[in-house]
Formats: structure tokens, C-alpha cells, sequence
């Protein structure tokens, strides 16, 4: 989860740090919310903790939800339970994942050092 800072305390101003990189990332899949799938249409980013994308779904914050993600390499779909909704706006959404099974941690981790390592060498 963000870290909210107060940058200048005479003013509201904020700065919001994270505890792990993003990284620009294109995916697929789907939400599930009380036994219905919403498509993912639009995918922002990728990190251990989290992901924003982009859904029809009206999502709201504190809503628990499953998500599917087809990530780029074409292996079968990484299973996150109980992601949790941070924020929602016009059909974009902050994710937080909860926990992983370790088969769909270890995949997680893989595809984000190869990110990792593509930044790294722009």
C-alpha cells in the first residue's frame, strides 16, 4: 500500500511513495466480484503489491475481488484472490493484492525482473 507523505505542512499538499516499483505493463483478464466476470480492458501497470487497469466493472474502495491476469508470455493465467480495491475512478482501478499462492508468486516475480531489467537498460 502507498505510503502518504505531507510535503509542506502550511498547505495540502501530498506526496504519495510506494513500497514497490510499477511497471508499464500490457495484460488481460478478468475481475470476479460475487461470482461474475468482468473483462479487464485496459491494462496501466504491474507491480508485486498491486496493478491499475481498466474495467467496465464499478468497482468501489475496500471491496475484496478475484482477478485473472494473462500476463505477456503466454503461460496459463496468475490467480490473485482478495485483491483489494484502493481507489476506483472513471473506470480505472488501484489494486493491492492480498497474498499469492507460490506457484502464481514465483511467475509474478519473474515477469517483473524481466521489467525490471528492461528499464534498467533504456
Amino acid at each position: 500500500m502507498a505510503e502518504i507523505i505531507p510535503v509542506n505542512r502550511g498547505k495540502d499538499i501530498f506526496m504519495v511513495t510506494r513500497q514497490q516499483p510499477r511497471f508499464p505493463i500490457t495484460f488481460h483478464g478478468t475481475l470476479e466480484y460475487q461470482d461474475r466476470l468482468h473483462q479487464i480492458t485496459r491494462s496501466w501497470d504491474l507491480s508485486r503489491k498491486g496493478c491499475r487497469l481498466e474495467s467496465r466493472f464499478e468497482a468501489y474502495a475496500g471491496m475484496k475481488v478475484n482477478l485473472l491476469l494473462s500476463l505477456p508470455e503466454g503461460e496459463s493465467p496468475i490467480l490473485i484472490d482478495r485483491a483489494v480495491v484502493r481507489w476506483c475512478g472513471t473506470r480505472e482501478i488501484g489494486l493491492e493484492f492480498q497474498s499469492l499462492l507460490s506457484p502464481y508468486r514465483e511467475r509474478l516475480d519473474h515477469t517483473l525482473e524481466k521489467l525490471e531489467a528492461e528499464v534498467s537498460h533504456r
